[in-house]
């Protein structure tokens, strides 16, 4: 049985113009709103999200989760409502529209926005708006995470991480839009997550994923598939398929994705491969 005292939270940053963390905030305050909110750039992470994020967490096997959407408050109008509207077929969809500021102060309002202040701890993971989790994983979250606390491994001083090191790399800016399979060596960002207080002063966004280990306790797994980076024109971090990664063959890569992840790949690969301008 689930542990009363635990909650599922992730949070979402989708075109926030945080002051660090990532490439385009070395822009001043206006260029990066200008950039961020760019109609073009825009109507891409749109597609991304309602296609590929929003479905693997719409299949999840543990529903009783929230997703908090952090946005800068003055992303136009025409994005917000456009995001909110959104809550009618995702009822664990909250949107966190907030000023710039750093990424941890951000993050941390964030999560507390999504938690329930009565329940004492969050199990807090992240997600890109243009990558996917496994249909499971919210269920296997809950699991590793309340045995981390009754295992008395995660308290109230201690936060822990759990990472799932396998996923997908989907390739959507390449000929035939390939699906390979790979394993992180290192915590990954996709499909990790923090067990930590409800007012704590960190949470999974507080290090650089690749050194959580040298901050806090970690649970790490090396499989299944839990998570799909797809890559594409519009990626802010360096994104690349991983030397160490197999190339699975069309029907076996379009398999995992349905199966795994909730998705319909041959109905949306022509709509996202129209959007990212990739060619089929």
């Amino acid at each position: 049985m689930a542990r009363a005292d635990n909650q599922i939270v992730g949070v979402c940053r989708f075109s926030y113009p945080a002051t660090g963390g990532f490439r385009m905030s070395t822009l001043g305050a206006g260029a990066l709103e200008e950039a961020l909110w760019d109609p073009v750039r825009m109507q891409r992470r749109m597609a991304l999200f309602e296609n590929v994020c929003l479905p693997s967490l719409a299949a999840q096997t543990d529903p009783d989760f929230t997703l908090v959407v952090l946005c800068g408050d003055a992303m136009p109008l025409r994005w917000r409502r456009r995001l909110k509207a959104l809550r009618a077929a995702h009822p664990f969809l909250r949107i966190c529209a907030l000023e710039p500021a750093g990424p941890l102060q951000a993050t941390r309002r964030a999560f507390r926005a999504g938690a329930r202040e009565e329940v004492p701890f969050v199990t807090g993971f992240r997600i890109d708006d243009d990558d996917a989790l496994a249909v499971d994983y919210v269920e296997r979250l809950r699991v590793r995470a309340d045995a981390m606390l009754d295992a008395g491994w995660a308290d109230a001083e201690t936060p822990v991480a759990i990472t799932f090191q396998t996923g997908l790399f989907w390739a959507l800016d390449a000929p035939g839009q390939p699906v390979y399979r790979y394993t992180e060596t290192s915590p990954p960002g996709q499909a990790s997550a923090m067990v930590t207080v409800f007012d704590s002063q960190h949470n999974i966004f507080r290090w650089t994923h690749t050194h959580l280990a040298a901050h806090v306790r970690l649970w790490a797994e090396p499989g299944p598939e839990m998570f799909v980076r797809t890559l594409h024109g519009g990626n802010d971090s360096d994104r690349r398929v991983s030397r160490r990664a197999e190339r699975l063959d069309e029907r076996e890569g379009a398999t995992l994705l349905r199966d795994r992840f909730g998705l319909a790949p041959l109905r949306i690969r022509p709509l996202l491969g129209r959007v990212l301008g990739a060619r089929e």
